[in-house]
């Protein structure tokens, strides 16, 4: 193959392609390989679970290698050579890559390469462990606390190594949580400690929570949120309870109300999602006291001398009902001297 040029599967030429000096070119041409007879008819190739499992191994090992490249070029400040601000926009312009991604990526990448993961890097390097689980670990090793001895904190990483091998990466971020326990810590303890995580984890979401309405103008309103999880789902089930399908025919019925003209844009009682909707946010009417027939009238308590019947501790009186003009203060009844509107 000529140099400069690019194989069938789109990586560079054997002869070019280099990380820090070292050739790749065995690499790619191993891709190639496995890409070609996957591509041949002829190979009746039958694929079983050893071969995913190998390929994430190598995977593995690639995102590794990746994340070591950018531990150091943060040490080497290269982003400075470049013009970059930092070191996660010169990684997500040297990948094409989203920024959130490649601040995270920097996170994971200098707490691998700093001291006390030493275990976790090794795994993470022999592509035993994945990065979300390396990145589990290295986030729960920083909220251990800090009274936890060398020896504590070397038993709780080898146990996180293990579970991580053993788990998948939900299960093993709620048995992560629970890390304190290796320790050797008292059930007290470590429940105080997960009720610091699960505290700090609902700050955090609530700090980061935000709701944005954008009216598109024909009608309809783009929703945008992003909500504490228990929040959503609160949001989710009033959502579904309103456009459930047996309410569809509500739909339906006013949509082509409407288009006939019958109804008006906005009537709050065509049987619509939105007029239900706004009938289960009304605050309820208050019913009135029926008094059951025969029984006696209570009667009414007598009223203190001097009081008027508007006066009530603590309220205003209306001086007028057209006018909409109340006298008083909100603390004291009002004076029971004559007014305007009280008349001759």
């Amino acid at each position: 193959m000529p140099s400069g040029a690019v194989s069938r599967g789109g990586s560079p030429s054997l002869g070019s392609a280099a990380v820090v000096g070292v050739q790749t070119g065995a690499l790619h041409a191993v891709v190639d390989q496995v890409q070609a007879r996957l591509a041949d008819p002829d190979a009746a190739v039958v694929v079983g679970a050893a071969d995913i499992g190998e390929v994430e191994r190598i995977a593995r090992r690639v995102e590794a290698l990746r994340l070591a490249l950018v531990a150091a070029a943060d040490r080497q400040q290269v982003h400075r050579r470049t013009g970059h601000s930092s070191t996660s926009t010169w990684v997500a312009s040297a990948t094409h890559g989203d920024g959130a991604h490649a601040a995270r990526d920097v996170v994971l990448a200098t707490s691998l390469a700093g001291e006390g993961l030493a275990v976790t890097r090794a795994a993470f390097d022999a592509g035993d462990v994945s990065g979300r689980s390396a990145g589990i670990i290295a986030s729960t090793m920083d909220k251990l606390p800090a009274s936890l001895t060398d020896v504590e904190r070397a038993k709780v990483e080898t146990s996180l190594v293990q579970k991580a091998q053993q788990f998948n990466p939900g299960r093993f971020y709620r048995a992560a949580k629970f890390a304190l326990a290796d320790a050797e810590r008292s059930a007290q303890e470590v429940a105080e400690h997960v009720e610091a995580q699960l505290l700090d984890h609902e700050t955090r979401a609530y700090r980061l929570a935000t709701v944005t309405m954008h009216d598109l103008g024909d009608g309809t309103t783009k929703l945008q949120a992003l909500l504490p999880t228990f929040t959503a789902r609160m949001l989710g089930k009033v959502l579904q309870s309103m456009t459930a399908p047996r309410r569809d025919h509500l739909r339906k019925a006013a949509e082509a109300a409407l288009a006939d003209g019958q109804t008006a844009a906005g009537d709050l009682t065509d049987g619509s999602v939105a007029a239900d909707l706004h009938a289960s946010t009304r605050p309820p009417r208050a019913r009135p006291r029926v008094r059951p027939s025969g029984s006696p009238r209570q009667p009414s308590r007598p009223r203190p001398p001097g009081r008027r019947p508007l006066e009530r501790p603590g309220r205003r009186r209306l001086v007028s009902a057209h006018s909409g003009v109340w006298v008083g203060t909100p603390t004291g009844p009002t004076s029971t001297g004559p007014t305007a509107a009280d008349g001759p």
